[in-house]
């Protein structure tokens, strides 16, 4: 899948499933895959909601909503390798 082609498919899911959410395409071992973040505040009632409005596959693309907590963030600020 070319970079035209994905940059198409990220749009569309913006227009179908919301602009508040952030959308990557990535290849897994089920084949591509649409992942759906869902920001915070409120990241995990957004993505619990999203996740009863999209299907398992949309456009041939597996379909994952994800989210992250406040502490998730945090803790990703940490890099164990300038230790």
């Amino acid at each position: 899948m070319n970079v035209h082609t994905r940059d198409v498919l990220k749009l569309k899911a913006a227009i179908e499933f919301g602009s508040e959410f952030e959308y990557t395409i990535k290849q897994s071992t089920l084949g591509p895959t649409l992942i759906i973040f869902s920001p915070p505040p409120q990241s995990r009632e957004k993505a619990s909601e999203l996740r009863k409005k999209t299907p398992s596959q949309w456009e041939d693309l597996r379909v994952i909503v994800t989210y992250s907590t406040a502490d998730e963030e945090e803790d990703s600020l940490y890099d164990p390798n300038l230790v």
